[in-house]
């Protein structure tokens, strides 16, 4: 069972385009989650995060304009995903311009709020200073019909603490506050080239339309967040926040700006990821690209979790059995033989139920701490069966030619498991060696899914 969280009080910001909404967002976050920009829709889906006001957590809501004129095909979504926000929002953050004065759009989105029915604070954002604070109490925004806006500048913060103090006072009198964020136990990270199913995938975890998703590629501007508590056969819980990052092209292929931010906030998120989803797309295959991107989770040393999506249509376009296709991901990508592959098709949901199981346990498998003794009988079994690798007895320096002379092993950290030989002669452990003892330990010890480091130190 996968759901969504939703026991702290929910804050939406909506607004029509460009009137500053990223940018409370990020100030009340005090951190750079959503990419601001001058650039009219900027932002083009819903973005999630904690802000921290008097010992409460609120669980923030930024969302897309809602005054498109363009014919893209995210239009219609962007609209649903705003109206979405609100409708899960305990209070709604009603944003507009105060220099630019009560327009018609904000006119009609008053209309549509004030049949929201929920608790409405109207803020003129950009009274960045006196003059403009004056312009922000003009009558003609009381035609709105949420009283006088409260005059604020989300740049340089000023009036930010006096909306937060008006904000946890409604959420005391609803008794809404004093809940706390639950404990992130996994964080997943699904990346992917351009329009290869992320968002889609998501949506189907989420069980909710979460993220937009739109035949236009490149949609996905920023990484985006969404928290699940997954319930597993045992009743055990564990929340996973899953994080759809931008969809990463060939670096000469990224457009500058917002595009450029949004790849380098993706490769952040790996880094902060415990597992990452690599989706290929089953009807393309595995290209430069996606090798690039293995690379890049490689270098990371989280868990790995391959996706093949879009694999309904295997019968169609002829793509063989899944264990075939498996040997093909395998045979592309080497380096990733030990990283359990599975096949979804996240447009219709199937098989998507499985893959948080798969997540789980991968985690898991990260934390995994093998006792001294486990070790020290799987180093003689493997001195015993691969004999010829290794050294013994040899001359007073410890070896014989080129092989090494092994002591034993010990495990010196996790995420990712990672061992230490003792060995006589740093000098004779050959890369292929250390590879070697690397899949037998997975073999072994059952790593599958989360990379294993050896590392050597000569005895004392």
């Amino acid at each position: 069972m996968d759901q969504r969280h939703t026991a702290t009080p929910v804050i939406a910001i909506v607004g029509r385009t460009n009137v500053g909404k990223s940018t409370l967002f990020n100030r009340l976050l005090e951190t750079r989650k959503a990419i601001t920009s001058s650039e009219a829709g900027t932002t083009r889906d819903i973005n999630f995060g904690h802000c921290y006001w008097r010992d409460t957590i609120l669980t923030v809501i930024d969302t897309a304009g809602l005054d498109l004129t363009s014919d893209a095909a995210t239009d219609k979504n962007l609209t649903r995903q705003a109206k979405m926000a609100m409708k899960k929002a305990d209070i709604i953050l009603f944003v507009v311009d105060a220099p630019s004065g009560l327009n018609p759009m904000d006119r009609a989105f008053a209309r549509h709020l004030q049949k929201s029915k929920k608790n409405v604070i109207l803020i003129a954002n950009k009274a960045d200073n006196p003059g403009k604070r004056r312009i922000a109490m003009d009558p003609e925004w009381l035609k709105l019909g949420f009283g006088e806006p409260l005059p604020l500048s989300a740049t340089n913060g000023t009036g930010v603490g006096d909306m937060l103090d008006i904000v946890y006072a409604q959420l005391a009198e609803d008794k809404r506050v004093g809940q706390e964020v639950p404990q992130i136990d996994i964080r997943v990270a699904i990346i992917g080239r351009p329009n290869v199913g992320k968002s889609s995938l998501l949506n189907a975890l989420a069980g909710e339309d979460r993220v937009i998703v739109s035949e236009v590629a490149h949609t996905t501007k920023e990484p985006q967040d969404t928290l699940l508590t997954y319930e597993d056969e045992k009743g055990a819980k564990k929340n996973v926040l899953v994080i759809d990052t931008v969809g990463i092209r060939k670096k000469a292929r990224v457009a500058p700006g917002i595009e450029k931010i949004g790849v380098h906030m993706s490769l952040e998120e790996l880094k902060l990821a415990d597992v990452a989803i690599l989706m290929v797309d089953a009807t393309q295959g595995i290209d430069v690209q996606e090798k690039k991107l293995a690379g890049l989770i490689e270098d990371f040393s989280g868990g790995i979790l391959i996706v093949v999506n879009k694999w309904d249509k295997a019968e169609e376009l002829k793509l063989g059995k899944a264990e075939e296709y498996v040997q093909y991901v395998y045979g592309q990508i080497p380096f990733f033989a030990w990283a359990p592959v599975a096949f979804v098709a996240a447009k219709t949901g199937a098989r998507v139920s499985r893959l948080l199981s798969y997540v789980t346990e991968i985690a898991a498998k990260r934390e995994k701490v093998v006792p001294q003794e486990e070790l020290d009988t799987f180093v003689a079994q493997l001195k015993k069966k691969h004999h010829a690798l290794f050294a013994e007895g040899g001359d007073r320096f410890g070896k014989i030619g080129n092989r090494p002379k092994v002591y034993g092993m010990t495990q010196v950290g996790t995420k990712p498991p990672t061992f230490m030989l003792v060995v006589h002669d740093k000098e004779t452990l050959h890369p292929s060696f250390i590879r070697f003892v690397e899949n037998r330990m997975r073999e072994h010890f059952d790593f599958q899914g989360t990379p294993v480091r050896v590392l050597a130190r000569e005895i004392d």
